[in-house]
């Protein structure tokens, strides 16, 4: 229902660029008399609905914020292409609700999207229907077809929920840790570890906050971090660098570890080459901040030897096709 160009572009209920391209294809090619679309009496009667769905949902405080800064003539055309494809025929094994989580991950866990704001928004549609004198069993149809998308957006919920007390939780932890590392530079100010050599957790902090404006500025990174929620990344690799830079555990399987956490992006093109150029943001960031070569060098030599992760993580997923 919720669409933008944004995301296809769909700011809520839609599906990829190239899924769409596909099923406007698939649409205009199997496209007849007996589809939903043509019993609703085809595009003017499927406009005239889209003008008084969103009518209300801007009408609609508790959904009108979700279209805040949105160009409404785009997104109804948008919603009008969708509901062709939807009322007509979707293609059989296509994962729209994967497809939905995924692109929608932003607003769930950044705007607080969920079941709740679905039901407004089916409750919005079908209240447009019946004001247009929609027969009742074509409503029904149509309900049938978007009705069985509610469980995406009761997952979304608890996505953001998840991630919101996660974010809480590392957020506690880089807190100590910060104020851990202000009271070590106050008492043993020659202290060995790299961390406070760099400058502690505030430098490291401002160090990972340039380092991923950095990478996604880099279109051949960029890509890799879509729908992701890059303040729970950062934190995430806060406290990873922390970790590293201090004096990484006897026994733990790092390279193990780094191997597994990114086996969907190996599975994705993930390989050697984005290391490198991961590797190289990195340091630019060290330098850019004025951190003395010595140190970044011996950053360098711990992070540097887990590059044949990546080799070996392309290595499998090539062995898997």
């Amino acid at each position: 229902f919720f669409i933008s160009e944004k995301h296809l572009h769909i700011e809520h209920l839609i599906m990829a660029p190239k899924e769409a391209a596909v099923l406007k294809q698939l649409s205009d090619d199997t496209h007849s008399s007996e589809s939903l679309y043509q019993k609703l009496g085809g595009v003017p009667a499927v406009k005239a609905v889209i003008e008084e769905f969103y009518g209300r949902i801007l009408a609609d405080e508790k959904l009108a914020f979700f279209f805040e800064d949105v160009k409404m003539a785009n997104l109804k055309l948008h919603q009008l292409e969708f509901m062709k494809i939807a009322f007509t025929e979707i293609p059989e094994g296509l994962d729209v609700a994967g497809l939905m989580l995924d692109k929608h991950r932003r607003l769930f866990v950044e705007k607080g999207l969920n079941e709740t704001h679905f039901d407004l928004v089916a409750g919005h549609f079908v209240g447009s229907c019946q004001c247009l004198k929609v027969p009742q069993n074509l409503i029904d149809e149509a309900v049938g077809v978007i009705g069985p998308l509610r469980p995406v957006f009761e997952e979304g919920g608890k996505l953001a929920k998840r991630t919101t007390e996660e974010a809480k939780e590392l957020k506690a932890e880089e807190e100590k840790a910060e104020d851990k590392t202000i009271d070590h530079e106050k008492d043993k100010k020659d202290s060995a570890t790299l961390l406070a050599k760099i400058g502690g957790v505030p430098a490291l902090k401002a160090a990972v906050s340039e380092f991923y404006d950095r990478i996604l500025a880099d279109e051949s990174l960029a890509p890799f971090f879509e729908g992701t929620n890059m303040t729970t990344i950062k934190m995430h690799q806060l406290k990873f660098m922390e970790i590293a830079f201090t004096g990484i555990p006897e026994g733990l399987d790092v390279a193990g570890m780094m191997h597994d956490k990114h086996a969907r992006l190996f599975d994705e093109g993930l390989n050697a080459s984005h290391f490198d150029s991961v590797a190289g943001h990195f340091v630019a960031t060290l330098e850019h901040l004025k951190v003395p070569q010595e140190h970044i060098d011996a950053a360098v030599a711990i992070v540097g030897p887990l590059r044949p992760v990546f080799e070996q993580g392309a290595i499998d997923a090539a062995a898997k096709k």
